[in-house]
């Protein structure tokens, strides 16, 4: 008799919490996981936001953003395959910038057609070799934005690939002063050959470092050096450079005078349709 009213007990437990369960409402995912919500819409473009702070990047310098001051764009290039490193870059149609963070793996929340907006009230912007970045400060420089603040500045926006941004194609008449000074810039190279290509050189050897681990490759676009730069840390530092003609997707920047391409990986090459 015992045995039975312990199994009726039983029995009835099961039900009621299997009844409690089935009243669980379905988790709702209304908002992303990662970033600051609260972050509103955009008050100004990459390209107001450059022209602002002119003088400065010129310079090489650094400056607080003390104004209420929200960007907007779509992430083009990030750090997937190492060659990127601790950044990623965001284009909004007007114009492109460096995003530096103190953190490694970036690409996993920073996928590229992800659009975001950024509070940058309270970061940086500065110059790296007078191209334009915003990050936080180091030993009176234009840095990196610390791990812990990072997700307080971002807010996530719809899904990758919801919006779209057009790489710019350039050609050797883009290559001025007015147009360096703009930079960075989200561009396509068409129809280039990369001059170290012959069949047996590979993008990264660790005998080419020229800086910091990267390795500068060239092509001339009309008179115009470019260089093409490659990490020993890439996924693909010891893959063949591609040889003949290319069509190349990603990020024009700029050391000092010098002209520099970078991208978030091989796939950003193709065999040119000329």
């Amino acid at each position: 008799m015992k045995a039975i009213k312990y199994l009726s007990i039983l029995a009835l437990s099961l039900f009621t919490a299997t009844s409690c369960m089935n009243e669980f409402d379905e988790p709702v995912f209304d908002q992303p996981p990662f970033g600051n919500n609260e972050i509103g819409e955009a008050n100004t473009t990459i390209a107001e936001l450059k022209a602002k702070y002119a003088s400065t990047i010129s310079a090489s310098g650094v400056e607080e953003i003390t104004e209420e001051t929200i960007i907007e764009g779509v992430v083009v290039a990030n750090d997937i395959t190492g060659n990127i490193y601790k950044q990623f870059i965001i284009d909004d149609g007007t114009g492109a910038i460096v995003v530096g963070v103190n953190d490694v793996g970036l690409y996993a929340i920073m996928v590229e057609g992800q659009k975001i907006a950024i509070d940058c009230k309270g970061l940086y912007i500065g110059g790296y070799g007078k191209s334009a970045q915003i990050g936080g400060l180091y030993e009176g420089k234009i840095g990196r934005i610390s791990k812990s603040l990072y997700p307080k500045h971002v807010k996530l926006i719809g899904i990758p690939g919801e919006t779209t941004i057009e790489p710019l194609i350039v050609d050797e008449n883009f290559f001025t002063d007015s147009n360096k000074a703009n930079l960075p810039a989200y561009v396509k190279l068409e129809n280039i050959t990369i001059n170290e290509a012959n069949g047996e050189e590979s993008w990264a050897p660790e005998n080419r470092v020229a800086f910091s681990n990267t390795v500068k490759n060239t092509t001339r676009i009309g008179n115009t050096t470019v260089y093409i730069l490659a990490s020993t840390y890439a996924d693909f530092a010891v893959e063949k450079i591609p040889q003949g003609k290319l069509d190349a997707i990603g990020v024009l920047t700029r050391y000092n005078n010098d002209w520099q391409f970078t991208f978030s990986s091989t796939a950003n090459f193709a065999e040119s349709a000329e």
